[in-house]
């Protein structure tokens, strides 16, 4: 079939499924000329690559069949303008650029760090043989850890390849004796072929990579007298490793590419207060973006209607020993408007993300369907 008559079909198919949707909505002939326009620009550069959708799915699919769960006009009306007007995608490309965004920060990290132990200027890290000899050093001892499957770490290996080994890039946090070992004897081949031979073969600084944060806690928190979280778990996983692997007061650098406004504000604070407990490692976090608080959806907002709805039409059964109850604005209540190319966090609101079960007095269906990292099953 020509690609002409390809994208014929391709078309007419959406602009019936856009024409059912009209008639949910009670669109006229010009509401739908321009709703039709504007809504298939979002779908194609964004929406139908949502990788939560089933084979053969698309968006259009999804929003006909959300929109249908909810009884009355005005209703449907508030939901749609919740998504045309609220709602924000984060795409692969997106996702990537924030990505590409961590090793300009390392860069910069490093230059102050050599900046000051050298007691010089900036701009003079640029210009002095022993300044740029110390940044190559500290770049090699420098270890990237992802925290999770979301975080991305081989697109980070493949835009900074040639400027990192693949043997300080590791996949995971749960690092094995084995794998600590082959980690440092190739650090020691590394610095020793760079003439560095007198040099301890230890890491100096290890990038903590995170995809996204909501809330923040599941980084770290302090829960009923004791710490948790990923940070925890690695502290407590290497502290031992300190003068043999690590070099004493190892950085610990965590990064997330994305992270909202209380997630931020929450991890600094509890880190601080977590680096005065356990000072065997030095700590800093960044972000590649942080989005603004003003996106957030609570009871002050604006749209009284949005609200009301995220209320009356919830299900408690969605919710489960992790996310705690009453969760219309998501975990943590941190309302967010929030779709992320690869899953959808349930710090979003539960009327982008939540299935209700079978039986279920009010039937809640997902506009993107969440895949959940947690169960409650276990």
């Amino acid at each position: 079939m020509p690609e002409s008559e390809k994208y014929a079909q391709a078309f007419m198919k959406n602009e019936l499924a856009f024409t059912l949707i009209g008639q949910q909505l009670q669109w006229s002939d010009s509401d739908f000329e321009k709703e039709f326009r504007e809504l298939q620009l979002m779908v194609d550069h964004k929406y139908d690559s949502y990788q939560g959708f089933q084979p053969a799915t698309r968006f259009h699919v999804a929003l006909l069949n959300w929109l249908s769960q909810f009884p009355t006009l005005p209703q449907r009306q508030t939901a749609y303008n919740f998504v045309k007007d609220r709602l924000i995608f984060i795409s692969q490309r997106e996702m990537h650029h924030l990505v590409s965004m961590l090793m300009p920060i390392v860069e910069r990290l490093e230059r102050k760090r050599i900046a000051a132990e050298l007691r010089i200027p900036l701009f003079q890290t640029e210009l002095q043989p022993a300044a740029t000899s110390r940044i190559e050093l500290l770049r090699r001892r420098t270890l990237f850890v992802g925290l999770s499957d979301g975080a991305r770490i081989d697109v980070f290996r493949r835009y900074n390849e040639g400027r990192i080994s693949n043997e300080q890039v590791v996949a995971f946090s749960e690092i094995s004796d084995n794998k600590w070992v082959d980690l440092q004897q190739e650090l020691k081949k590394s610095i020793a072929r760079r003439g560095f031979s007198d040099e301890n073969p230890w890491f100096e600084v290890v990038c903590l990579v995170d995809d996204f944060s909501g809330s923040g806690s599941s980084l770290l928190r302090y829960k009923n007298g004791e710490w948790k979280g990923k940070i925890y778990k690695f502290y407590e996983a290497n502290k031992s490793r300190i003068k043999d692997k690590l070099a004493p007061n190892c950085l610990l650098h965590i990064h997330h590419h994305l992270a909202t406004e209380q997630a931020k504000c929450q991890i600094e604070e509890d880190l601080e207060r977590f680096s005065k407990e356990f000072q065997e490692f030095e700590y800093m976090v960044t972000f590649s973006f942080v989005l603004p608080g003003d996106i957030v959806i609570n009871d002050n907002d604006h749209c009284v209607d949005l609200v009301e709805l995220l209320k009356s039409w919830y299900d408690a059964g969605i919710a489960d020993d992790h996310t705690g109850p009453d969760i219309w604005y998501g975990y943590k209540n941190c309302g967010l408007p929030l779709v992320l190319e690869h899953n959808t966090p349930n710090n979003s609101v539960a009327l982008l993300w939540a299935t209700s079960k079978d039986g279920a007095n009010l039937q809640m269906k997902p506009l993107f369907a969440r895949r959940k990292r947690h169960s409650s099953n276990g």
